[in-house]
């Protein structure tokens, strides 16, 4: 008698384990007068985020937002590492990527503070760029200057 309630037991934890989804982040259709125009997620984000940096990176999950207005644009690329640590280090390894490349279109990074994000900011290819990290979800957005902290603030309303 037992043994059959415990076979139900271990079948139901079974049911439940498969049937978790991946935490999910929801992109509105407008931030202010930019558009969604197109979002890719899951498989297809991660392998545009592996052909971005030339490399395969432990991403769990990934999200591409291209948003379009009148005049400019942004992209917010957002990532899932497997644990907080992971999404720190991958960060760090990014940025000191970056800097230390000579050939790279960015500069300026500076450090900002947005609702207890540290968020870093730098220029490149004729936008700004915010880096961050909200748990083990890294972000970046890529947006003109006088747009990118509506963004920022925007997201960080939704989280």
């Amino acid at each position: 008698m037992y043994r059959k309630y415990l076979i139900l037991i271990i079948l139901g934890f079974i049911w439940a384990g498969c049937n978790l989804s991946t935490s999910e982040i929801a992109f509105d259709p407008w931030i202010e007068d930019l558009r969604l125009v197109k979002l890719t997620e899951g498989h297809d984000a991660i392998e545009a985020i592996n052909q971005l940096h030339g490399t395969s990176v432990n991403v769990v999950w990934g999200y591409i937002a291209h948003y379009k207005g009148v005049h400019d644009k942004a992209t917010i690329w957002v990532s899932e590492a497997s644990s907080q640590e992971l999404a720190q280090t991958q960060i760090e390894v990014m940025i000191s990527k970056m800097k230390n490349n000579r050939r790279s279109p960015f500069s300026h990074y500076r450090t900002l503070e947005a609702k207890g994000l540290a968020v870093i900011a730098f220029n490149g290819m004729g936008q700004v760029h915010y880096v961050f990290r909200d748990n083990k979800w890294v972000y970046w957005i890529s947006a003109d200057a006088k747009r990118i902290d509506d963004i920022l603030g925007h997201i960080n309303k939704a989280r």
